[in-house]
C-alpha cells in the first residue's frame, strides 16, 4: 500500500480526546457543573477559556459496520455510519465515514481513501492526541478519513460493495465475499455538546466538546461512555507550532485534576468492538 506521493499528507485537524466515566454525566446539570470545573482548571493552568452560554447539543445515531471476524478492524480500517437529528428530526441522509487509523503516520498516509465519487467526498487527515499510559502523558494516532453522504441505510452490506466505493480497499488481501453487519448489533445515541472555546495563541482557537454515548433505551437515560476533547485546524508556521505545544502541554496538565473522571481506554470505537477491538 505504498503512498502515491512522497510529500507528507497535510494534517487538517488536531483532535484531543479524553474518555471520561459515563456515570459522571447522568443529567444536564452534571454537564453544566463540568463546564464550570473546566473553566476553573483552565484559569489555574493559564489557558484562556470562554464557556458557551447556553450550551448547544445535537443528537446523532451512530453505527459501525464490519464482518463477523472483524476484517476491517484487524486491518486498521473503520467504517462508520451516523445520522444527525436536529430538533429530533432525522436528516435526509446518513454520513458515511471510511478511515484508515494507525499509530504510524506513514501507514495511515499510505492508504488511499479516495472514493469512486471524488466530487462528493470530503477528506480529512487527523492527528488524534490521546492520553498515554501514565497520567500527564500523551500519544498520537493518525486517521485518514473520507466522508460521503448516503440516502439510505442497509442492515447488511457486502464487503465487495464497499470496495466498489473505495477502490483502494481491493489492494488489501481480504475475502470480499463476506457481508458486513452492525458491529455487535450496537446502535448508539451520541449527544454532543459544544462547551466553549480554548485559545492557544496565534489564531489557534479550539472548540471544546463533550460527547456522551448512550443506549437507545426509550424510558431511561443509560450513558455508556463520555469523551471530552477539543479540535482545531493547525497553522503551519513557527507560531502555529508554538500554539500546538501549548495545546499539547495543556492536554497533559488537565489530566491530573481530571484523574478521578478519566476511565480506561482511549477511543469510543474500542467500546463498540469490545475486547477484540482493544
Amino acid at each position: 500500500m505504498a503512498n502515491q506521493s512522497t510529500t507528507p499528507t497535510t494534517v487538517t485537524h488536531r483532535e484531543f480526546k479524553l474518555l471520561l466515566k459515563a456515570e459522571r454525566f447522568p443529567t444536564r446539570r452534571a454537564l453544566l457543573d463540568f463546564n464550570k470545573l473546566l473553566e476553573e482548571i483552565a484559569a489555574r493552568l493559564h489557558v484562556r477559556y470562554e464557556p458557551f452560554d447556553p450550551i448547544d447539543a445535537q443528537l446523532r445515531i451512530v453505527q459501525f459496520y464490519d464482518t463477523s471476524d472483524q476484517t476491517l478492524r484487524r486491518n486498521r480500517l473503520i467504517f462508520r455510519i451516523r445520522q444527525l437529528r436536529q430538533a429530533l428530526w432525522p436528516d435526509d441522509s446518513w454520513e458515511v465515514t471510511f478511515k484508515a487509523r494507525h499509530a504510524d503516520r506513514g501507514e495511515a498516509e499510505s492508504f488511499d481513501t479516495t472514493s469512486s465519487f471524488p466530487k462528493q467526498q470530503k477528506k480529512k487527515f487527523k492527528e488524534e492526541i490521546l492520553r498515554g499510559d501514565a497520567p500527564g502523558t500523551v500519544t498520537s494516532i493518525y486517521s485518514n478519513n473520507v466522508i460521503l453522504e448516503s440516502p439510505e441505510l442497509n442492515v447488511e452490506l457486502p464487503l465487495s460493495k464497499l470496495a466498489d466505493v473505495f477502490p483502494h480497499l481491493k489492494s488489501v488481501n481480504l475475502n470480499f465475499d463476506q457481508t458486513m453487519t452492525i458491529v455487535n448489533g450496537a446502535k448508539v445515541f451520541e449527544i454532543e455538546s459544544k462547551l466553549g472555546n480554548f485559545f492557544f495563541g496565534h489564531h489557534v482557537t479550539a472548540t471544546a466538546t463533550l460527547a456522551v454515548w448512550a443506549r437507545p433505551v426509550p424510558d431511561k437515560f443509560e450513558p455508556l461512555i463520555a469523551e471530552f476533547g477539543w479540535s482545531y485546524h493547525p497553522v503551519d508556521d513557527e507560531k502555529g507550532k508554538e500554539a500546538d505545544k501549548v495545546a499539547d502541554q495543556f492536554f497533559k496538565d488537565i489530566q491530573l485534576p481530571l484523574r478521578d473522571w478519566i476511565t480506561s481506554g482511549t477511543t469510543k470505537t474500542a467500546l463498540i468492538y469490545g475486547d477484540q477491538g482493544n
